[in-house]
């Protein structure tokens, strides 16, 4: 899971969903609008963000159209990302005060393992923030 993670981390659309949605929370649909993403790409980063922990549903909110929509915010505090010429490393700052770092290295075109290194405190669901 770690591998996918990190590999993730580095897309477009989930670095912006995670930046609009970190002070606030929001439904699919106003993510989706607001970065010019189709719904349905929209929904699934959303539903593997939630997987992965990145972000957490926190409640409801009353829609004109459909009626009630799920509010999803962004678990993550900050990302920094670093590639080197046979490495990837990706600092994720929680808001919880804990950092993990993920490090991939490569040895020509077969990927070394996946390592995780840990710092501060346990992980703490959302509502423990």
């Amino acid at each position: 899971q770690n591998e996918q993670l990190i590999h993730f981390l580095i897309s477009p659309h989930v670095l912006g969903i995670l930046s609009i949605s970190g002070r606030r929370s929001m439904t699919v649909n106003d993510m989706a609008r607001q970065l010019g993403l189709p719904l349905a790409t929209c929904y699934k980063l959303v539903e593997q963000m939630v997987e992965f922990g990145l972000m957490a549903r926190v409640g409801m909110t009353r829609t004109s159209s459909r009626g009630r929509a799920a509010n999803y915010i962004s678990c993550v505090k900050n990302i920094n990302v670093k590639m080197g010429e046979m490495n990837l490393e990706a600092v994720i700052s929680w808001k919880n005060g804990m950092v993990e770092s993920l490090q991939r290295g490569f040895d020509g075109l077969h990927a070394e393992g996946c390592k995780v290194v840990r710092q501060d405190r346990a992980r703490y669901p959302l509502n423990h923030l």
